[in-house]
């Protein structure tokens, strides 16, 4: 059921980031598309009474991505399209989310766009030009320097996104599927100055678009949850709605030498974009089949969807958005007992789990 919202109608919203800032409040940031070059921060401690509190805007069309350090005081965000070609991040200090102050850019051979990042342990994991992506040390946000690039040397590659957890990043490569690369867990001895690729995962659409690592505590088995991102019928931005198509992937990476697919989640007639793991829940924007929220646990085999793991959908109809009446959710966040996702055409939501009907309210 839905809290709250935060309403943007006159621009696409691209990724959000929610957090507990320094003062104990909960807090926001959502970025925009092919528009302004506007990040919009929002208090959101009452999830029913979301608030605007700040806006920040630099020289860009797109602010795709958008992280927030796990101390609070740090947000940075990507750019694309600016006018002088400078692309690259910009740091901001969001000590004070009503009072949002830019620190610093770095542009050093980011100048083609950065079209996703990852703030891990005092280093920005950035895309460079869809190509690979550079490992920028920010202990001293205020003088950020690049200390090592990862790319692939496969004919043709590219990247689409990075996510950084217990030292390992999963990047997205699309026809070269997940690859996963020591940055400081140990496994292969790499560090953030020293990557080290531990192994890889493809297969044959070569949609592959994001990653997810999950750890299932019940069976013992590590999993990467690959996600596509294809438009078959082209992505309409102005006017009608877009049918994207694509699914998740479960690869089971135990054995990191030998990883095997062993599961999906493939809606009928729809695309899948980001996704998070909570516990044993998996929150999936799954554009134009809106947000869904899917029970993992146990073993996982075949497709999960067509196995009733669903728990809960919800669609994001505005018949006043950027395309009105169009769903196309971006990215879901679960915090404190919320569900936040940002959606294409309208901005950023806040739902929470209803009891199913004759159930009694958890």
């Amino acid at each position: 059921e839905v809290v709250g919202r935060g309403v943007v109608q006159d621009v696409h919203t691209s990724d959000l980031w929610v957090w507990e800032g320094v003062d104990g409040r909960d807090y926001a940031v959502t970025g925009t598309w092919g528009a302004r070059g506007e990040a919009l921060f929002w208090d959101v401690t009452d999830p029913a009474n979301i608030v605007a509190v700040d806006t920040v805007t630099v020289d860009a069309r797109t602010v795709n991505d958008v992280k927030v350090s796990e101390d609070g005081r740090t947000c940075i965000i990507s750019r694309e399209g600016a006018s002088n070609r400078k692309n690259g991040i910009v740091i901001l200090d969001c000590t004070d989310p009503t009072e949002v102050s830019i620190v610093t850019e770095y542009t050093e051979n980011l100048t083609g766009g950065v079209h996703n990042l990852f703030i891990y342990e005092d280093h920005v994991y950035a895309l460079s030009n869809g190509r690979r992506y550079d490992i920028i040390n920010i202990e001293d946000r205020s003088a950020p320097y690049r200390v090592a690039s990862f790319e692939l040397d496969t004919p043709g590659h590219s990247i689409h996104d990075v996510w950084v957890d217990d030292g390992i990043a999963y990047s997205s490569n699309w026809d070269d599927g997940v690859v996963m690369v020591d940055v400081g867990n140990g496994i292969r001895g790499g560090s953030p100055s020293n990557p080290v690729q531990i192994g890889s995962y493809t297969y044959p659409s070569g949609w592959n678009h994001a990653a997810f690592p999950y750890e299932n505590e019940e069976t013992g088995t590590s999993y990467v949850i690959a996600g596509d991102e294809a438009f078959p019928y082209g992505l309409s931005v102005d006017e009608t709605p877009t049918i994207a198509a694509g699914w998740l992937h479960f690869i089971d990476v135990t054995d990191v030498d030998r990883p095997k697919e062993v599961a999906r989640y493939q809606i009928p007639e729809a695309g899948s974009h980001n996704f998070w793991v909570d516990g044993d829940t998996l929150y999936v924007a799954y554009y134009n089949a809106g947000l869904r929220v899917v029970d993992i646990s146990g073993e996982l085999m075949g497709n999960l969807y067509e196995q009733g793991r669903e728990m809960a959908w919800f669609l994001p109809f505005d018949p006043e958005g950027r395309i009105p009446n169009a769903p196309m959710t971006w990215g879901p966040q679960p915090h404190k007992g919320h569900i936040f996702f940002s959606d294409w055409n309208s901005g950023l939501w806040a739902v929470k789990l209803a009891p199913a009907e004759g159930q009694p309210t958890p």
